[in-house]
């Protein structure tokens, strides 16, 4: 079970413009305005944990990781799937818990001339989720219907966590939260340019977002002799780094994914000896330090609602928890934790060379082996 969750979850859900990861399916509605404060989790996920459960608060600090695979802690408190969502505030936190993006798009494009720069990051997030959902389906609400039919008929009715995966079913169930876009059109150009402009007025998410459309366009792999690919350019190393010292954990899960494809992998070399590092540990690394950042990480907040919806394991209290306890295998454990040290002591002291980034700068793409 754990594996084939990770195959099909782990590494996608992540990505850049990975939206179909997050379509689960689901029937339960309510509208945004019957949420309760912005951020809370849903009261039916909040029930005590199983007794015996590794507990984050348990485990060693990303400091002390360097050189161990540390896989295990003593039980401590039990925290609740999608507790840090809690910890956020404003326009993200809406974004996360609303069940009705229709009317979180239609707030929002009211008053879309005076919106923040992260506001219309978010709007054009949600289009983009409701227009990708579309796309895949042609009626919503019957595909919500079937989809949540299907996936109870998966689970044991005598399943001690029943209750609490049925709810994070719900809770990350995308389909379901664009329903009242059925039959509607959005436009391609128009979540386009809300991108393009939450990323002129300074939004990081939004930033690497566009660096690495261009970077995927531009360093694609020539198709004959007569066309030859871009290189990585100076310019293109400095965004990199100003999106990495954002501490924005969206914009550096974004480039991480960049940096893990095969036409820059090669390129990197990590730590003192100038290992080519492994691509999935590589970007659970980076989640994890963007976690580290920022606790209520997109990545911690979808993936443990969909490890406790689709395999049971509900007891993750944060990203590190579930990615050493679930989503890891023993050695992408171990190397994402001597990366991750790697990669905060790169950011703390802007030695890029610890994680290989410079060699980037002229780089070309190399096909696959």
């Amino acid at each position: 079970m754990k594996k084939a969750f990770v195959l099909a979850c782990g590494a996608g859900a992540v990505g850049v413009g990975v939206v179909a990861s997050w379509f689960l399916g689901g029937d339960g509605f309510a509208s945004s305005s019957n949420l309760g404060p912005l951020g809370s989790t849903p009261a039916s996920i909040q029930a005590p944990l199983p007794a015996g459960r590794v507990s984050a608060s348990a485990m060693p600090s990303w400091a002390s990781w360097g050189s161990t695979d540390g896989r295990s802690a003593a039980p401590a408190s039990r925290p609740s799937v999608g507790a840090p969502t809690a910890s956020l505030a404003g326009v993200e936190a809406h974004f996360r818990v609303s069940r009705d993006l229709k009317a979180f798009a239609d707030e929002l494009l009211a008053r879309e001339a005076r919106l923040t720069r992260e506001e219309r990051y978010f709007l054009a997030k949600a289009l983009e989720t409701c227009g990708f959902a579309m796309s895949m389906n042609d009626d919503l609400v019957e595909a919500g219907q079937r989809r949540r039919r299907d996936f109870i008929s998966t689970l044991s009715p005598t399943d001690p966590e029943f209750d609490r995966r049925v709810a994070a079913f719900d809770a990350s169930d995308d389909i379901n939260r664009c329903r009242r876009f059925q039959g509607q059109t959005i436009a391609q150009s128009k979540i386009d340019a809300l991108y393009q402009r939450a990323g002129d007025g300074g939004d990081p998410r939004a930033q690497a977002r566009t660096l690495v459309a261009e970077l995927s366009k531009n360093l694609a792999i020539p198709k004959n002799q007569f066309e030859s690919a871009r290189v990585v350019e100076q310019d293109d190393f400095q965004r990199i780094v100003s999106l990495l010292e954002s501490r924005n954990a969206e914009a550096i899960v974004t480039v991480a994914q960049l940096l893990a494809e095969h036409r820059l992998i090669e390129q990197l070399r990590m730590g003192p000896n100038g290992e080519t590092p492994n691509p999935a540990s590589l970007v659970g690394a980076f989640t994890l330090v963007a976690c580290d950042f920022q606790p209520s990480c997109t990545a911690f907040d979808r993936e443990a609602l969909q490890a406790c919806a689709h395999a049971g394991y509900c007891s993750a209290g944060s990203y590190e928890e579930l990615y050493a306890n679930f989503l890891a295998s023993p050695y992408a454990w171990s190397m994402a934790s001597r990366y991750r040290t790697l990669i905060h002591t790169a950011i703390e002291t802007r030695n890029w060379g610890l994680i290989g980034i410079p060699k980037l700068v002229g780089a070309r793409a190399r096909a696959p082996q």
